[in-house]
């Protein structure tokens, strides 16, 4: 793996958890769970979605200008899709924070922005459905550590749902245990090219990244364990734990 690729794996990584997210966040507002003041805060959040995906097509971009080559790692749809996304979730936020227009309107939007989230979604796993490694790590990013961030920002918002807090580091959990099971088999075939090919690289960034993705959740499940509120700190260092896990994911597939 060449240095110059180490910017495109950040920026996947960004962009999956960033739109996983949102698309989590989406259906909690349009569940009408949150009340007004909750709903505003959430809104108040969202500015940081627009900042990793504004660093994330940035580091793209500046990689591909500074080197002047065509990575593998990008995919020119996925890329338009992400910039569709950008500006329509944008709109969207734009319209709610300034109250525009009436409230079936503003859940158009969304509903909308929620849609082009969707489609990225699933065209991300078709594309990566001859690789299962591959379409484990986004499983990963996109459903399990966008549940994680989308709930951080709940929590900093102050959100009072409390299914909220007991059914997202479940469904976080579950899609966890998916992934490891899938990304289990991998681990082995890649133990084998240890002993045939001397290629240890793959194997350690892989076996790391199974290792952080189930202390991440770990962390997360801690509070619904302990009966406890989610702590802001906690979170954080759970999306942490969890973003590092997606990064070796990527990293050790590259290797390969």
């Amino acid at each position: 793996m060449y240095w110059s690729d180490w910017p495109f794996l950040l920026s996947s990584a960004l962009t999956q958890v960033t739109i996983g997210a949102f698309i989590v966040l989406a259906f909690v507002i349009l569940s009408g769970k949150l009340c007004f003041g909750q709903s505003e805060r959430v809104h108040k959040a969202m500015p940081v979605f627009w900042l990793l995906l504004f660093v994330a097509l940035t580091l793209r971009e500046a990689s591909l200008m500074v080197d002047q080559v065509y990575s593998v790692y990008t995919f020119g749809t996925e890329v338009l899709m992400v910039t569709v996304f950008f500006v329509l979730a944008n709109v969207y936020w734009f319209a709610e924070k300034n109250l525009f227009g009436s409230d079936r309107f503003r859940s158009l939007l969304l509903i909308v922005a929620l849609m082009s989230g969707l489609i990225y979604l699933t065209h991300g796993l078709i594309v990566r459905t001859n690789q299962w490694l591959i379409a484990s790590h986004f499983i990963a990013t996109t459903l399990c550590g966008g549940t994680l961030f989308a709930h951080t920002l709940l929590v900093r918002s102050e959100h009072k749902v409390e299914e909220v807090n007991r059914y997202l580091p479940i469904v976080g959990a579950l899609i966890a245990v998916v992934c490891l099971l899938t990304g289990l088999p991998q681990v082995g075939e890649l133990a084998a090219r240890v002993d045939s090919h001397n290629e240890l690289g793959p194997f350690i960034a892989q076996v790391l990244s199974l290792g952080l993705l189930l202390a991440g959740v770990g962390v997360w499940l801690i509070p619904l364990l302990t009966r406890s509120k989610p702590v802001l700190g906690v979170m954080i260092f759970a999306l942490t734990l969890m973003l590092f896990s997606s990064y070796l994911a990527a990293v050790g597939y590259t290797l390969v």
